[in-house]
């Protein structure tokens, strides 16, 4: 039991040193020119060792991808714990903008290295698919709230999906010159405006 323990950890140490030297060569590197040679040279491991842990470099990046979203909805989850429950549609999705841009605020290294050109075609899908999951159990959470919006759930969960994933994309690009308490204020003036701009004009 204890080898067998010592083995694991020497495993886990292996695939963190791996997954380690890959990001940090795509930070300079495009996915697509990075070599199997480039990842086992700067982690000074021979390629046996590379393929007993992973099949290739995108098993490796779908590894790294996965514990990425995993890690951010761990986060928001365990921040929204500690919300207590949403009185209005404002007030929820001002707690899930608050969770969401105090984890992208933990992950901007990575996310940002992911989000630019080096990284693999096709990742602003997969983290929208994977975010989604995570607004759509909001939504559930708090239907009482919305249950008066005219809007399907699908086309709710499409918009606000897409409305987050864009602020965070820009936050990025401008270097998160904002703090994740001021792009949750900014969240919520967005979507105060168009609801006050869809609001019947009284005579």
């Amino acid at each position: 039991m204890f080898i067998l323990g010592i083995y694991e950890e020497k495993n886990r140490k292996t695939k963190q040193l791996i997954q380690r030297s890959f990001i940090q060569i795509l930070e300079n590197k495009s996915f697509d020119t990075i070599t199997i040679g480039d990842i086992t040279k700067t982690a000074q491991i021979n390629r046996g060792t590379f393929y007993l842990h992973y099949e290739d470099k995108f098993d490796l990046l779908d590894h790294i991808e996965q514990q990425l979203f995993r890690d951010l909805g761990d986060h928001i989850d365990k921040l929204q714990s500690l919300y207590s429950p949403a009185s209005t549609f404002e007030k929820g999705q001002e707690q899930l903008a608050s969770a969401l841009f105090n984890s992208i605020k933990i992950h901007a290294p990575l996310l940002n290295i992911f989000l630019s050109n080096h990284g693999r075609a096709g990742f602003h899908f997969r983290f929208r698919d994977a975010f989604s999951e995570k607004v759509r159990l909001n939504l559930e959470k708090n239907e009482h709230i919305h249950a008066s919006l005219k809007a399907p759930m699908d086309y709710l969960l499409s918009f606000i999906t897409s409305a987050f994933l864009g602020l965070m994309e820009q936050w990025i690009q401008n270097g998160m010159d904002k703090t994740p308490e001021e792009m949750t204020a900014l969240y919520i003036d967005i979507i105060s405006f168009i609801q006050k701009k869809n609001q019947p004009i009284k005579d």
